[in-house]
């Protein structure tokens, strides 16, 4: 039997027990106080320790946080205090870890396990919710803290700020999430096919729900409104494009948001405040820099849409611009394409019919080019027998001209290839034109066999080309005709112009124009050619052409084969001899009567054609008229000339009988003053001598006679002064009129003494004229002034400058007894008075030297006046102002 502890103690002596007792007790003091100051060195060691890592961590960017091993917080640097928006002390008053977000602590705390046992825990990432509330994203990585012997005694992290990061992660994502959605949305509407309005409703209901719309609305741009073409959830009128946020949008061409649309003042309608609308999002759909409509959303709350909204729909919309141009261009090739579709269907259908019916020309040919198969319709075209034409190569039936051309192009054939204008010739030598469409024949390993060609006859269409291009090119030479008509000047001019351009027209070996002058029986050739030589012009016998009264018809006449007449007339016997077989002659033809004809000539029998005929009545009608006006235009010139010849006679005799009237009056005039002044003399010495002693009626008689003869030497050399003038020379040269004007004043102040006369002399200017002679002008013109206002209290006269037609002259204004307008025609006449000799003195010769001075410098002199107003007398010198 084994004995037990206790039986065993119970052996050993007390005292014993006792010594081992205290020995055991003295160890375990040992071993604490050993422990104890271990314990104290550690202490004092991790408080130097944390002490060096708050001095380290203090200045860190990134937040640094430790735990001991019991999980209760040691450190916190500033910068983790910053991130947590926590102090120190908060730190140290919450639960483990609280500062991170509920949602993601779990999963930290799951992995603190691994951190335990001495791994390090990296990139570790969650929320953050500072002590403000707001949540941060921060990235940390956890490692174990160890003591000097490698003991774990606690778990140190680094907090890093990642929030911004997170933000452009989040806004990327979303941003993913926008354009996976967009890409959705083309793929939906890829997916819809092209009809246009299958289009919009598929994007109006991803637009619906990208934005979280209650109703969409698209509309299209016509004039200046925008139309609903779809409307969604909600009813849409017509809007114009000046009062509607759609309207702003498709001006601009930028997105529109209305957060509120009450009092927005882009919107002068109330068409959704009925319906509760509020928000609206209104974006432009473009393609090509092209507005096309509008795409809008709308919300029945204020502010219902976001920026992320305004940036879906904003990328919608060109989505939706594109996709319905696309949509709208489809639509259209597909309309297009119907209708080729069914225009192939019917050409299917025609030329089915047509083969059938033989109406075109078909043939089949090997690779070799030879022909293996022909329908009946084109033996019919080729003229041959059907079935001759198999067996030979289709080059042998094209012209001889055309066959190198044509033959390469039928050995290459190609789909769609144009069709061709060939010439083919028949079996009896006659020219086909045909229109050939060819198309190759595949075989079985994509090379040609054979080629399948069809013809159609164009000789009918080509022949009217032909005669369409000749049409052309008359009346591109008729045109230059005229043009060398309008530039001739008589009508031998008129009439080579025209046979000139004839010539290229009609072949022919004689032309010529002729004249007729039926009164003298004869004709006029005023231009021909014969065999390319220009015929002599000169007169010919009537009857050597035609009797008159064949000529004298309107009709053509033609003459197939000379050589058949019996007895032609003696010209065309001449024509018959030297070779000429056919004659066409045309009438020229003037208010229905013929003047002349144009006579065409050809070698050969029936040489000329209805279109030859056609040209030539074409030509002959405006000859015809360029003839007439050329004899008009030389009989007016003759006229003309002999009227000038005439009037140059009239105006010389003119000049010789006034010069001798001019100097008759002079010499009348200057024989005349030597009796005047005896009578004078003679009378004022009967008076003074005889004085009272004489009889009164003798007295009286001798006055008149003085008085009537005082007048008439005054008459004398007022006709003395007019022969003078009429007979001088003009001698220009610059005058200061202004000076001139001055010294006439000068001059006739004597005669105003006693009268209150103010003299008005405006600035003049300077002209080229004759001193002389305008001096006596203006000396007759205000000494009529001073005359006609002597019955006024005062007496103004106004002498100023005055320019008419372009020439400087002078005015002469007054404010006398004036005249009466219908009288003004008498004032420049000679010795034409307006007022008795006892009213105002004068001979009536002063208005008309004033006349001959006004003339004779190119000018002309005229009155007006108002009455018993005054006068103005107006007078031009025929030169412009210096």
């Amino acid at each position: 039997m084994v004995p037990t502890l206790p039986d065993y103690l119970r052996q050993i002596p007390p005292t014993t027990l006792a010594f081992a007792g205290a020995v055991l007790a003295l160890v375990l003091l040992l071993a604490w106080i050993l422990e104890w100051r271990r314990r104290r060195r550690a202490q004092r060691a991790e408080a130097a320790a944390l002490g060096q890592l708050r001095t380290i961590t203090a200045t860190m960017r990134e937040g640094v946080i430790a735990y001991d091993m019991d999980l209760r917080l040691t450190l916190v640097n500033p910068a983790f205090e910053r991130l947590t928006g926590h102090p120190e002390e908060d730190l140290r008053d919450q639960e483990f870890l609280q500062y991170v977000h509920p949602d993601d602590r779990p999963a930290l705390v799951a992995e603190w396990e691994r951190l335990a046992q001495g791994e390090s825990l990296r990139d570790q990432e969650y929320r953050v919710v500072t002590r403000g509330g707001q949540i941060r994203w921060c990235a940390s990585t956890w490692s174990p803290v160890r003591d000097e012997t490698g003991r774990q005694v606690g778990y140190l992290g680094a907090e890093f700020d990642i929030t911004e990061r997170k933000l452009a992660e989040d806004e990327m994502r979303q941003d993913t999430e926008l354009f996976q959605a967009v890409i959705e949305v083309q793929q939906a509407v890829a997916s819809a096919g092209l009809d246009s309005g299958t289009v919009m409703r598929v994007i109006a209901e991803r637009s619906r729900g990208l934005t979280g719309a209650t109703g969409v609305v698209i509309e299209t741009l016509e004039g200046d409104e925008l139309v609903p073409v779809l409307r969604l959830g909600v009813e849409s009128p017509p809007l114009k494009l000046n009062e509607s946020l759609s309207g702003a949008a498709a001006r601009t061409g930028e997105l529109q948001r209305a957060d509120d649309i009450e009092g927005d003042p882009r919107i002068g309608h109330r068409a959704y405040h009925d319906q509760g609308i509020r928000a609206i999002l209104a974006v432009p759909l473009r393609h090509d820099q092209q507005v096309l409509g509008v795409l809008k959303v709308l919300s029945p709350t204020a502010g219902g849409f976001t920026d992320r909204h305004a940036k879906a729909l904003r990328l919608l919309g060109g989505l939706v611009g594109a996709s319905l141009e696309h949509a709208a261009s489809f639509e259209a090739r597909q309309a297009r394409l119907e209708r080729r579709t069914e225009a192939l269907q019917e050409s299917e259908q025609r030329f089915k019919h047509l083969v059938d019916a033989a109406q075109e020309g078909i043939w089949v040919s090997d690779e070799r080019g030879v022909i293996t198969y022909v329908n009946p319709r084109m033996s019919e075209l080729l003229g041959y027998q059907n079935g001759s034409l198999v067996g030979r190569p289709i080059a042998d039936f094209l012209d001889a001209t055309a066959r190198a051309g044509a033959q390469r192009a039928l050995a290459r054939p190609g789909n769609g290839a144009e069709a061709l204008d060939l010439r083919f010739r028949r079996q009896d030598g006659a020219e086909l034109w045909g229109l050939v469409s060819a198309s190759p024949i595949p075989g079985r390993d994509g090379g040609m066999v054979g080629t399948v060609g069809m013809v159609t006859d164009i000789t009918e269409r080509k022949r009217t080309e032909e005669r369409l291009r000749r049409s052309a090119d008359r009346l591109t030479v008729l045109h230059d005709m005229d043009q060398a008509i309008l530039g001739a000047r008589s009508p031998a001019e008129v009439g080579r112009a025209t046979l000139g351009r004839m010539r290229r027209m009609v072949p022919c070996h004689r032309c010529s124009v002729l004249l007729f002058d039926f009164a003298r029986s004869q004709a006029q050739l005023i231009a021909g050619y014969s065999a390319g030589t220009t015929l002599p012009a000169g007169p010919i016998p009537i009857e050597r052409l035609s009797p008159g009264d064949v000529l004298r018809r309107t009709s053509i006449r033609v003459i197939d084969d000379l050589a058949a007449v019996e007895s032609p007339a003696p010209l065309l016997k001449e024509l018959r001899d030297e070779g000429v077989r056919s004659v066409l002659s045309v009438p020229l033809l003037v208010d229905g009567e013929a003047i002349g004809e144009i006579n065409l000539a050809s070698t050969t029998p029936r040489g000329f054609t209805a279109e030859h005929r056609d040209i030539a009545m074409e030509i002959a009608a405006p000859l015809a008229i360029a003839v007439q006006q050329a004899r008009l235009r030389e009989e007016l010139t003759r006229q003309t000339g002999e009227l000038e010849r005439r009037l140059a006679e009239r105006g010389a005799t003119l000049r010789a009988l006034t010069a001798e009237l001019e100097t008759m009056v002079y010499a009348v005039s200057h024989d005349l003053r030597e009796p005047l002044r005896h009578i004078c003399g003679f009378t004022q010495l009967l008076l003074d001598d005889g004085g009272p002693a004489l009889d009164p009626a003798v007295q009286h008689y001798a006055g008149r006679i003085r008085d009537g003869a005082n007048r008439m030497s005054g008459l004398v050399d007022d006709l003395v002064s007019l022969a003078r003038v009429a007979r001088q020379d003009v001698l220009r040269r610059p005058v200061d009129l202004t000076s001139l004007a001055e010294d006439v004043v000068s001059r006739l102040e004597p005669q105003a003494e006693g009268r209150a006369v103010e003299w008005r002399v405006q600035p003049l200017g300077a002209v080229e004229c004759d001193r002389e002679l305008v001096g006596l002008a203006l000396q007759s013109l205000l000494s009529n002034a001073l005359k006609f206002t002597r019955p006024r209290d005062r007496t103004v006269i106004t002498i100023r400058p005055v320019q008419h037609e372009g020439q400087a002259g002078i005015a002469v204004q007054d404010n006398g007894i004036g005249f009466k307008m219908a009288y003004a025609g008498k004032l420049f006449g000679v010795f034409q008075r307006l007022h008795r000799p006892d009213e105002f003195e004068g001979n009536g010769v002063g208005l008309a030297l004033v006349q001959r001075v006004a003339q004779k410098h190119g000018g002309r002199v005229w009155a007006e006046s108002n009455g018993d107003t005054g006068a103005t007398f107006y007078l031009t010198l025929g030169a412009p102002p210096s």
